[in-house]
């Protein structure tokens, strides 16, 4: 791996992925590119003011990087639309991931997105989004597993980004038992239910075992549950249960109205995690996997 890219606006939250990208740099010997993205709907003399502004506040973070994290680190700012202007400098340096940090939950507006939501539909790269206070590397990774191309580019670029590696893996799968919820409706004993539930969790779990030997990945632990009707709550309970520091997802990306009117789980597990939660397109730009 290369280069990261950290977008920050200075905020608190952009101090936690400043520091987790400080930590992934320094584990895998890239180096970093902080990005300041300046909305050009204002007056010129404000842009040119809070460009100023910017550039002293980036050269000191650059400078604190290269000295105490001895991690190489450049700058860059940029005028326009943040998201936009986040895919367009990935591309210039071909960042091998994207960093951002939380977005203010109580300000979402579910129609235009987060920052990090229109990152991910533009971008063909992963984005890492910090969540969690970064006090060291990551011990414990959770996997999220669909049995697609999504997932499988999400561990590879895993893998190949460093994150998981020396970690705690525990992968989890949610299977199809498309018959529970008519049992249930139809009042079935719950000894019955559980039978059946169990006879789907059996197909599935060789079909999964061997998609993970296909990646060449061994989790500590493999969580195998049944389809539930919110699917992301139900991945981020067990990744808290597992005390994960970092979810790891796949997505495919959704274009124009389709994008609007479905949401991913992908986007769901952004929403509502606390921990880090790190997505990645199918088929992502990037570097190749560690072998």
């Amino acid at each position: 791996m290369d280069r990261l890219l950290l977008a920050t606006d200075f905020s608190t939250r952009s101090d936690r992925a400043l520091r987790r990208a400080a930590l992934i740099a320094d584990k895998s010997g890239a180096a970093i590119t902080l990005l300041h993205v300046i909305d050009d709907d204002q007056p010129k003399y404000l842009i040119e003011r809070h460009h100023q502004a910017a550039a002293m506040l980036l050269e000191d973070a650059v400078k604190t990087i290269r000295q105490f994290d001895r991690v190489e680190a450049d700058m860059n700012i940029m005028t326009g639309d943040v998201a936009s202007s986040i895919v367009q400098v990935a591309e210039e340096i071909d960042a091998a991931m994207i960093v951002v940090g939380p977005y203010r939950r109580k300000l979402k507006n579910i129609f235009i997105g987060t920052t990090a939501e229109r990152t991910i539909e533009r971008s063909d790269r992963p984005v890492l989004m910090a969540n969690g206070m970064p006090s060291g590397v990551y011990e414990r990774t959770f996997l999220a597993l669909d049995l697609d191309d999504a997932s499988r580019s999400a561990v590879r670029a895993a893998r190949a980004l460093g994150v998981i590696e020396g970690t705690v893996v525990t992968a989890m799968h949610a299977f199809d038992a498309p018959a529970a919820g008519m049992m249930k409706r139809a009042m079935e004993v719950p000894d019955a239910i559980d039978h059946y539930v169990a006879g789907e969790e059996a197909q599935a779990r060789p079909k999964v075992e061997e998609f993970l030997a296909e990646l060449d990945i061994r989790p500590e632990l493999l969580l195998l549950r049944p389809i539930e009707a919110v699917p992301a709550q139900s991945i981020l309970a067990c990744a808290e249960a597992e005390n994960a520091e970092l979810v790891v997802v796949g997505t495919n990306r959704r274009r124009g109205a389709e994008r609007l009117l479905l949401r991913s789980v992908a986007t769901e597990i952004l929403r509502q995690a606390d921990c880090d939660v790190l997505v990645v397109p199918a088929d992502p730009r990037g570097p190749s996997p560690k072998q």
